[in-house]
């Protein structure tokens, strides 16, 4: 393919490495992608709140089990 090709696909100019620019993309690109659900990052589950859950979630469970095994 050639330039003209690539001008036409929408070529986005990367900027060159160590450079501000380059910094600041690529500090987007990483917060970008710990937004996403399924993010392998551990930094984006912070807080109380997720524990709090956690202990909510296992005590429902628990007394749904105790519940089948009591009325059986």
């Amino acid at each position: 393919m050639g330039r003209s090709g690539m001008k036409r696909k929408g070529r986005k100019h990367l900027p060159k490495a160590g450079t501000r620019p380059a910094n600041e993309q690529l500090l987007h690109d990483e917060r970008a992608g710990a937004l996403n659900p399924f993010s392998s990052d551990p930094t984006r589950r912070g807080g109380s709140g997720y524990g709090i859950m956690a202990i909510i979630v296992m005590a429902v469970v628990l007394i749904g089990i105790l519940g089948i095994i009591a009325f059986t």
